[in-house]
């Protein structure tokens, strides 16, 4: 009797889908440079070392940090990058770096070359802001460093932000954060390298 009732039950979920309802895989999203600006003339005789992206806690999560209007932070599972974040913003950094024109190379940690400024990038902030009702920005706030022999040369912020109502995290992401390198290089005018 208890093994009709076990199989009655067991069809029963089978036939209402508990068992084999598929789960809604979570979106993914990804990061790349992206300017409106073109790409600026190589001016720099310099050759630039992307040496290391660090993505400061509690954003380095592979889901999208939500900053909520009550002021807590949540993690969207149905919302996640495409790859590891530090992965992706490597990748836009050296973009960046490259379309500067800052530098006459850029090459990565990796590289053999020889490089005369290495570039240290810290992500502060990476975030979908919702704390304003009905509004939805993605924002960035980044430190870059660049250090000659153990020294620190120039330490730049810089700071980008964008609509993201349409739900499309990877335009909003991808304008956020490189503005917030293009606001960053703009500081560099002021700096010696």
């Amino acid at each position: 009797m208890s093994i009709r009732i076990i199989t009655a039950l067991f069809v029963l979920m089978l036939a209402s889908g508990c068992l084999m309802s598929s789960v809604e895989a979570p979106k993914q999203w990804n990061i790349e440079h992206v300017s409106e600006r073109k790409m600026l003339p190589k001016s720099g005789r310099n050759v630039a070392r992307l040496l290391l992206v660090e993505i400061r806690a509690p954003y380095s999560a592979p889901e999208i940090s939500v900053l909520r209007s009550d002021g807590s932070m949540a993690f969207d599972s149905y919302n996640v990058y495409a790859g590891a974040p530090v992965q992706l913003i490597k990748a836009l950094a050296l973009e960046a770096l490259e379309a500067s024109g800052i530098f006459s190379e850029v090459v990565s940690s990796g590289s053999s070359v020889d490089s005369d400024i290495d570039v240290e990038v810290a992500v502060k902030k990476l975030a979908l802001d919702c704390r304003v009702s009905g509004s939805r920005r993605a924002i960035t706030e980044i430190s870059v460093r660049f250090v000659r022999r153990g020294t620190i040369v120039a330490n730049l912020l810089g700071a980008g932000a964008a609509d993201a109502t349409d739900g499309n995290y990877s335009a909003a992401f991808s304008k956020a954060v490189s503005e917030a390198f293009e606001d960053a290089f703009k500081r560099l005018a002021n700096e010696s390298l």
